[in-house]
């Protein structure tokens, strides 16, 4: 029996697939304090010699997160853990890096030799020096330690074949998972769309705007490869889903939308 394909739409406001709109002014979540004081005599800090300071809880107990914290000024922000590894007195600590390609991972590593390094594909690594006594207690007491910088996560990539994108993200799972934008334009010249209305059902999604529509249409069943079009009247154009994941560097920095992610390998 064929199953019954499914269909999501989105509706958003353009005159062209190009044309500029207002966007909406953004009230995103701040990131919140994080407290340390559970932790403190087990934290370890460093610094580059950029500036960049780091507070890493390498050692947890079974069942226990490790945790990392960076930035470059007296705001750091909580990494995302992606995995941990540790072979004899040598460890690293994985952390997600939406600029680096491949889905690979940051780092944070102890090598056998006692040093350490921020890992950032080659791109941007850098050696790490310990900070130790009055000096890293006056970062434990003066800095702030909040959560992720990034509450924002990509929810679907297309492109057509002039090479326009069409972009939308959502707020994470920590912060209710919709709150959702729409770009469109080229790379590093996109253009926010202002919503009006979001209606999300088991039929799809649709994204209203304030003075037209356009309907981006994602068809699947059994018997067919998924497609995704924009529909504007009786105008189809097809277009080519792309991954998130696998082009999580383009999505975090050449279409120009995410100036800060607050994340170990931010410059590359």
């Amino acid at each position: 029996m064929r199953a019954r394909g499914w269909v999501v739409a989105g509706i958003l406001v353009v005159l062209s697939p190009v044309a500029a709109a207002q966007p909406a002014k953004d009230s995103d979540p701040k990131p919140t304090p994080v407290d340390i004081k559970a932790l403190r005599d087990k934290l370890q800090v460093f610094q580059d010699k950029a500036g960049g300071t780091y507070v890493v809880f390498a050692e947890p107990p079974s069942g226990s997160d490790a945790k990392v914290f960076y930035g470059t000024g007296k705001q750091l922000y909580e990494q995302i853990n992606t995995g941990r590894s540790r072979n004899g007195d040598a460890w690293s600590l994985n952390t997600w890096a939406p600029r680096i390609p491949d889905l690979r991972p940051a780092a944070i590593t102890r090598k056998d030799d006692g040093t350490f390094m921020r890992w950032c594909d080659g791109r941007d690594d850098a050696v790490l020096t310990e900070i130790t006594g009055d000096k890293a207690k006056a970062i434990l007491d003066k800095y702030q330690f909040l959560s992720p910088a990034l509450v924002r996560r990509p929810h679907l990539l297309a492109r057509d074949d002039s090479g326009i994108y069409y972009y939308v993200d959502r707020l994470d799972k920590a912060h209710g998972g919709k709150g959702f934008r729409v770009f469109v334009g080229k790379k590093g010249a996109m253009k926010q769309l202002a919503l009006t209305d979001v209606a999300s059902d088991s039929a799809g999604q649709v994204f209203s705007t304030k003075t037209g529509d356009l309907r981006l249409v994602n068809t699947t069943d059994n018997q067919t490869t998924p497609n995704t079009r924009w529909v504007k009247g009786e105008k189809k154009t097809d277009l080519i889903k792309l991954d998130t994941d696998v082009n999580s560097p383009l999505i975090f920095k050449d279409l120009g939308i995410y100036k800060f992610t607050g994340t170990l390998c931010d410059n590359i």
